[in-house]
């Protein structure tokens, strides 16, 4: 009787975690920001400055890889299971290098980790990059301040803060990064096109 107990146990055992393994867990999802081609397509060349960018400066909860979201005036939530490849503040630095590179707005663009004296230095705030959600219906919000600094005396040349919104397509995760993406090749054209103004105008 005993044994027969004994099997009945090991068989039972042995159905009950077959079937936990079979059970497909959600799987955590990992965006990442990326521009279009079409994006910051002009062609301006006529300087022959370097430029060296640096990573925009943010607040803690912007230095994760978390994607946040906000239902209340007072409240930051992450989504459990998407996050960010990289940290904002860093991917916005990569797409920004790339792009400025590709208009031919300077001569070079240069990063901290590359030796190149820079005749400007761009940098940046990045005060906000969230999902807003109100009524059944989400936004992104976008605040960061640029400055052109002159790399022989270390003062300011011009600063321009740049503001968006943008209409999700869904309130979840996928929306937020969707519009996040609209919303950072915006402000790289419009970033690209006031630095491209500011040098022709020095010419």
């Amino acid at each position: 009787m005993n044994k027969f107990i004994s099997l009945f146990i090991v068989i039972t055992s042995t159905i009950v975690f077959s079937g936990c393994n079979s059970t497909k867990l959600p799987s955590n999802k990992v965006y990442s920001i990326e521009t279009s081609k079409e994006c910051c397509n002009e062609k301006f060349d006529g300087t022959d400055k370097i430029l060296k960018i640096l990573e925009p400066v943010s607040s803690k909860h912007l230095n994760t890889t978390n994607i946040y979201y906000s239902d209340n005036k007072y409240k930051l939530q992450t989504y459990k299971l998407s996050k960010w490849s990289d940290y904002p503040s860093k991917m916005i630095l990569d797409t920004l290098i790339l792009k400025l590179d590709e208009n031919s707005i300077y001569k070079n663009i240069t990063t901290v980790n590359i030796y190149d004296i820079p005749d400007h230095i761009l940098q940046s705030q990045l005060f906000e990059f969230k999902q807003v959600i109100e009524e059944n219906q989400s936004f992104v919000k976008l605040r960061i301040k640029f400055y052109l600094i002159s790399n022989s005396d270390k003062k300011k040349i011009i600063s321009k803060t740049f503001d968006y919104k943008t209409k999700c397509i869904s309130v979840d995760a996928y929306g937020a990064v969707e519009a996040k993406n609209k919303t950072i090749e915006k402000m790289i054209a419009d970033v690209s096109d006031w630095l491209s103004k500011k040098e022709k105008a020095s010419l």
